[in-house]
């Protein structure tokens, strides 16, 4: 049995390829977050929660972007905002509610970061709420790859 290829136009190349770049950045850095953040002990490294804080915001939140503007870039380009598969609509409703988490994980981090840098420490709940959600939205972009790779109807 011979398989044919899809083949898709080529303005499609562009901003599907910052799509895919953007996802995979934003899940690289979202695991490093998460092994800065709960490998630190907490109270104790201040280097390993400065580390996930910058990581969330200077790579997490402009890959979130990038992931999100070329999304919405392709769907327009492919023609489906009106009439968009299930895993178009789930990948952009995921994308929407962890940007919530993920800008309250880069509070909480900066917070934990600042209160650790001070003489008197604190700032342990606070990480282990970043740990939480960047967690939650670690979770949730592995079921969104899932529906990407598989594309169920």
């Amino acid at each position: 049995m011979t398989l044919i290829a899809a083949i898709r136009p080529d303005e499609w190349n562009l901003p599907l390829f910052l799509h895919l770049l953007g996802a995979m950045v934003l899940v690289g850095a979202l695991v490093l977050v998460v092994a800065s953040l709960a490998g630190a002990r907490p109270g104790s490294s201040v280097a390993a929660v400065r580390l996930g804080y910058r990581g969330l915001l200077l790579v997490a939140l402009p890959a979130w972007l990038v992931t999100r503007v070329s999304a919405q870039w392709l769907a327009s380009e492919e023609n489906v905002d009106e009439d968009s598969p299930a895993w178009v609509d789930l990948g952009f409703t995921t994308t929407d509610t962890t940007f919530v988490l993920l800008v309250a994980a880069t509070v909480c981090a900066g917070l934990a970061a600042r209160r650790l840098s001070r003489k008197g420490g604190g700032g342990a709940g606070l990480q282990r709420a970043a740990v939480v959600l960047v967690g939650v939205s670690l979770v949730a972009y592995v079921v969104v790859i899932w529906a990407m790779a598989t594309k169920p109807s």
